[in-house]
Order: structure tokens, then sequence, then C-alpha cells
């Protein structure tokens, strides 16, 4: 008989196989189209190497180099050389992109519609390919709202081998699925939706569960204990909510409870006016019992406020949970948050699931970047839940116990062996390619630009890469099409990003379609209001969200001393270098403070103390004055503003210029030439940058990894302070 193999990919997209006894995985795969990376096909490269995050296998026969025996022990496979011996759950080193693959899409009928309460509704679906549809129980789906052409995120309630499909949505006036849901849908209504996506899905062990949902988060958790019907493993269940008129499936978790063995359950209700007999949140009812001493497996969907309540607590007691899963809500574009519950168009954000790391045992596992709909997170205890060992045999408890928990992510810049840790000294070679477990990632590429002002001392080129960075993320970068723009547009792509590329230069469409991921390019003014709106909006309509907003545009026009430039070239470098920002800002913030999340990189300058550009120094003044305002005013909506201040910078010859002085004068040339000078003395490198050192900069500001940094700006100007 096959068994189902789960291919789960960084980006979150999960797609499921069909492997026989006697059949590499790798095989299977590739005779159902879905390209792994693979290489030598006999265990000999490493290249397609996976980690095992729950079932039976035999590893098969491959060389050490290939896969050393202490990764295999952790649950690292060869797909090319393993067969199943049970289902299995695999976490491919690549996006489903690089795979060539993506999530299925499936046509469907609206079949019950049933208002639960005031706040939510529960949505039946039935699908003609059910038997080509697999899903892990807690992962999601993406329904088109009809006749929007947009799509909104919403977990299965149900079981992975119910017939009918179903799913919790929590109305709010003005969403897009809830104004279609309360004004239009009727029985009968074809929908599509595409998937399954998500990390967060229910492992395979024999420990306890303990499951905590807040509003809406209930769905996945509904699905995951309709998955433990039959099995004798120990669960709990928290569920809470806002109001009373939140609270809904009483009946089906108490008839859930009598159905499954080990299941207990409570709820709470955080209103203190309410009727139910636990006023609070979920952590008040989070019991020592609950916890087994941390040999327990947990299980949390809920808004941001509720996860990050729920880790608080867990840090705050000293229990360290063996395994960690969780699923935060984030509000779409539409949706405006009252109070702190998944709202109906939230879209579920999980983390990326943290690969065992391969260096030596830590103290604490720091949170995953990346992966799709990603926030730093997820799986911070991986190790102890699923680790089959080489032979597929359950781990030893001593062993177990023995491991360190994993650093999420693994070594992003191992040696130049085998993927081991990065020795003391080592760098990476100029002709290596960046690699993650010794599998080759984003191969090195010569984009060391030249420079357009005569010869400069020579700079370090910057070529460290993070790959998935910025998976899952939707990053809008303007002035995209030339310059600091589109080499910052090029590393976000490289790292796993969706970029949106927003220029008012059709050059743009060219940069877009050289990046190989998911990308939108946006011809737009970004001079104007309407501009930056049309930006804004083409982002959202398309992805649903902005997380993170790159303001590039600007540069000086003309280079002369202040008492040479008119008026009209004052309000034109003015519009340039600061409109744009601030109408791009106006335009963004809306949706990110609706979502609760998002950062804003802009890009200033050390020009702010130079000469010949005064109108150009005074908007960017004006950009760190943005940068410092915006992040006061809208910390309390999770939303970080940032900025760097750049210096000198080499690049290419502009293929379209600002629109300023050709030089064509010998005075012009004196001024152009003093305001070089001026640059590179006051650097202490005294020299130029590179577009990769600024880039690399913008990009550091922009992740996760910078998540306690904001209201400043980073100059990068080799010393020059601006």
């Amino acid at each position: 008989m096959a068994f189902q193999v789960a291919l789960s990919f960084e980006d979150g997209v999960t797609r499921f196989i069909r492997c026989e006894p006697d059949q590499t995985v790798a095989d299977a795969s590739y005779r159902q189209r879905i390209n792994i990376p693979l290489d030598c096909r006999d265990g000999a490269c490493g290249t397609c190497k996976a980690f095992c995050e729950s079932g039976e296998y035999d590893g098969g026969t491959y060389i050490d180099d290939a896969l050393p025996e202490d990764e295999a022990a952790r649950g690292y496979v060869l797909p090319c050389s393993m067969k199943p011996k049970s289902d299995l759950v695999l976490q491919i080193a690549s996006t489903s992109a690089v795979a060539k693959t993506q999530a299925a899409t499936y046509p469907a009928t609206l079949t019950a519609l049933e208002r639960l309460s005031p706040t939510t509704v529960a949505l039946t679906l039935e699908t003609p390919d059910r038997d080509q549809l697999a899903f892990l129980p807690g992962q999601y789906v993406n329904i088109e709202v009809p006749g929007t052409g947009q799509t909104r995120s919403y977990s299965f309630s149900n079981a992975p081998d119910d017939k009918q499909l179903t799913f919790l949505v929590k109305l709010t006036p003005g969403g897009v699925m809830s104004d279609y849901l309360t004004e239009r849908a009727a029985p009968g209504d074809e929908l599509t939706f595409t998937g399954p996506h998500g990390s967060f899905f229910l492992r395979e062990a024999d420990r306890p569960v303990l499951l905590l949902a807040g509003g809406t988060g209930l769905a996945p958790i509904l699905s995951i204990v309709r998955a433990l019907r039959g099995s004798a493993r120990r669960a709990h269940l928290i569920y809470g909510v806002t109001t009373d008129d939140d609270l809904v499936e009483m009946d089906t978790l108490a008839a859930l409870a009598a159905e499954v063995e080990g299941l207990t359950w409570d709820y709470c209700v955080a209103d203190p006016d309410s009727s139910a007999p636990n006023k609070g949140y979920v952590t008040s009812l989070i019991r020592d019992e609950h916890l087994h001493g941390g040999e327990v497996a947990v299980y949390l969907c809920g808004p941001p406020p509720m996860v990050e309540a729920v880790r608080r607590h867990f840090a705050d007691t000293g229990v360290e949970p063996a395994g960690f899963y969780y699923e935060k809500f984030a509000l779409s574009a539409a949706a405006v948050a009252t109070k702190a519950d998944p709202e109906p168009e939230a879209v579920p954000v999980t983390p990326a699931p943290a690969r065992p790391a391969p260096a030596a045992p830590v103290s604490s596992a720091p949170e995953p970047v990346g992966a799709s709909r990603a926030v730093a997170g997820q799986r911070i205890f991986p190790l102890a839940e699923v680790a089959p060992l080489h032979g597929g045999s359950p781990r030893p408890a001593a062993e177990e116990a023995a491991t360190a928990r994993a650093i999420a992510g693994q070594v992003i810049w191992p040696g130049q062996g085998t993927g081991g840790a990065l020795d003391p000294g080592d760098s990476p070679r100029p002709t290596a390619s960046r690699t993650i477990a010794g599998q080759e990632m984003l191969p090195r590429q010569d984009i060391t630009p030249a420079f357009e002002a005569g010869d400069r001392p020579a700079a370090r080129r910057t070529e460290f890469l993070s790959p998935g960075r910025f998976a899952g993320k939707v990053v809008v970068v303007t002035g995209a099409a030339q310059g600091i723009g589109a080499r910052v547009a090029r590393r976000i792509s490289a790292e796993g990003g969706t970029v949106v590329l927003a220029d008012r230069a059709d050059l743009v469409t060219a940069v877009a379609d050289e990046l190989s991921g998911e990308t939108l390019p946006v011809l737009a003014d970004l001079e104007t209001w309407a501009g930056a709106q049309a930006v804004a909006e083409a982002a959202l309509a398309r992805y649903g969200r902005i997380d993170v907003l790159v303001n590039n545009v600007g540069g000086a026009i003309w280079f002369k001393p202040f008492t040479e430039f008119t008026p009209a070239q004052i309000d034109a470098e003015i519009r340039r270098s600061l409109m744009t920002t601030l109408y791009s800002c106006r335009a963004a913030l809306p949706s990110m403070a609706a979502r609760g999340h998002g950062v804003i990189v802009n890009v200033s300058s050390a020009a702010t103390r130079g000469i010949h550009r005064i109108p150009y120094s005074a908007a960017k003044g004006g950009i760190n004055a943005i940068t410092a305002s915006l992040a006061l005013e809208y910390a309390d909506a999770g939303i970080r503003v940032v900025a760097t201040a750049p210096g000198g910078t080499e690049a290419p010859p502009r293929r379209i210029s600002r629109g300023g002085s050709a030089l064509e004068t010998e005075q012009e040339r004196a001024w152009f030439q003093a305001h070089i000078d001026q640059t590179v003395q006051s650097s202490l490198m005294k020299r130029y940058g590179t577009l990769d050192e600024q880039a690399a900069a913008i990009a550091f500001l922009a992740s996760d990894e910078a998540s306690y940094i904001t209201g400043t700006v980073l100059p990068v100007a080799g010393g020059d302070l601006g």
C-alpha cells in the first residue's frame, strides 16, 4: 500500500504525494511533478537533504559526506535514498518556487452557511476533487471571495478525512469576506481555494498536548482534536474569547470531549460582565497538571496579544514545553481591530518550522525568521517532538533529554565543508555558493557595480545573503528600477521575499523579470498622492497586505550653491526626495495598522550635512524627522519605522536621469566635483560604498532581526554621521 508523504516547503506551501514502500521519496516526488532539490540521486551529494518531522522510514544507503551520522540521528534524511514505512512529513530545504510547484487550486461549492453568533459564521464547502485534497490538521487554505479577485486565509476546522470542509469566520463590517457572507452568499455559490498552506499542524507523538485557542483560532484546534479521534493521547483544550457574543461551538466541544478519549476542556471570556464561569484569559486556566512537567506539546492559535501573553506565561513560570507550535492571526487590509480577537478578514500567520541546527548545543533558541505568513516564533523546541533515528525508530528518552533545543533556521553561513558551523575566522570564499546544511541554495552572483565618477579606493564587496529571511513577506520597494532600490529588490527576492517593485520608469519591469521569486512591478509617479496610493492598492489587491515598505525614491537633481537654485528647482528637489516618502508612508500605514504589524525603512542620506545640494539635504532632514515621529506615533500599532543614511555610493550610470543638469559647463563640473570631494573627505574610510553595502543595511533593518530597533537612523557612510 502507498503511503502519504507531506512535503512542507520553506514558504509555507505543503504538497502531498503518494509513495510506495519500495519507492524512494525523491522518485515519487518527481513522478508527481514536484521537483525537490536533487543532484546525484544515489545518496552521494546531500543536495536533497530534508528533515523528517513525523513517521518511520528506511534511510537507505548513502555516504557519510552526504549525511553525517549525527545529522541522521537528529532526523535529517536524503529523499533520494529513503523509503517510507508509514506516512511522513518532511521539511524541504527550499521554496515551492524552487521546486517548480505551487499550492493546488480546487473548485468548491458553498453548501452551508450558519450564523453561530452575532460575530461568527460557520462556512461549509464541498469540492469534487476531495480525493485529491490532503492536508494536515491545523493547516489553512486561501479562499477567493467571489466577485472580488481577492483571497482570504482560513484554517480547516474539519478533520483531514471529513468529506465536508468547514471554516470559522468572524464578521467585521467592511471586510471583503464578511460583506460577501452577510450580503450575497447563498448555498450553491461556486468558489475556488488554493492550498494547503502552513507549518502549524499536529505532529505525531505520544506525549500529551495542550491546545490553546483564541476566538476563531478555535478552527485549526478543532481540526487537531478531530484528528485525535481513536488516539489515546491525552489532550487538554482551553478556549478564550473577548465577549459572550464571540463564544461558539460549545456543543461541538462537549460532544468531542465525550467522543475523544483523554480530551478535557475549559473556556473563559475576557469581558468582566460575561455570564461565563471563568472570566479572564486563557493563561489563567493553565494548571500544572496540564503541563506534565514540561513533557507536553503546546499548540496555540489566536491573535498576536494572546500568543505573546502565553509565551510570556511560560517564560515567567520557567516551563519549557517539549514542543511549542503557534499560529498568529493578523488583520487583512480591510479590517480594523476593535478587540484582541482574530478578526474575520484575519490572515493566519505561521512562523517557519525550525530545523534542528547541526551546531553545538545551546541553552536557548532564538526565533526563526521568515517563511510563508511568517512571524518569528513557531517551532521553538522542535527536537523533542519527533526525531526518528537513522533507521526510523523513536529516539531513546535519554538521548532526547540530552538534546539541545534547536536554533531556528539552522546554520546560514557554514564553513566550506559539508555544512557545519562556521569555524572561527572562517569566511565564505569569493566564489563560494551560499549553503544550508551543505546544499547549494543561492549561488553567488557577480553584481559588482561600476563607479560613475572616476576611480575610488577599492571597496570590500558584500556577498552575504540570509536565505529565507523574507520568506512569506510582502515587501514594497520604491525607486526599484535602478541603483539602491534595484539592489534591495534583488536581495530581498533572493532571501525569499515577495517583492512589489514601484517606479515611474518602465525599467522596473525588466528588473522584476530578472528575479526568480514572486514579483509585482507597478508603474507609478510617487511624487503624487495618486501614485503612492496606486502602489499600495496594487500590493493589497494582489497579496492582501504589505509587511515591509522600503522608501527609496529620492536623490539630488542639481549640484550647485544654494543661491543658484531657482524656486522651481527647490520645489522639485523637495517633491522628489521628501514628498515621495511622505505620500508612500501615508498610503501603506492604514493596512499595517489594521494588521497590527509592519516595518517602514526610509532611505535618508548622510548629505544632511553636505554642500551644493541644500534642498536635497533639507528633504533628507525631513526624512529623519518623519522616521522619528512615525516610530513614536505608531509603536503601539506594532509598526517599526527606521531609516538608513547612505553616504556616497558607487553605482552604474543611471539609464534614466533625474532630470537635472548634465554638467555641461566647466562651472557645473567644478561644483559637482566639490560635492564629490566633500563626500569622500567626510567619510572616515575615505571611499564610496557599494550598492551591496547599502542594500545589506536596508535588508537588516527591514527584517525581524531588527525587531527591537525603531525610530533610528543608521548611517551607512563609512563613518560620516551626516
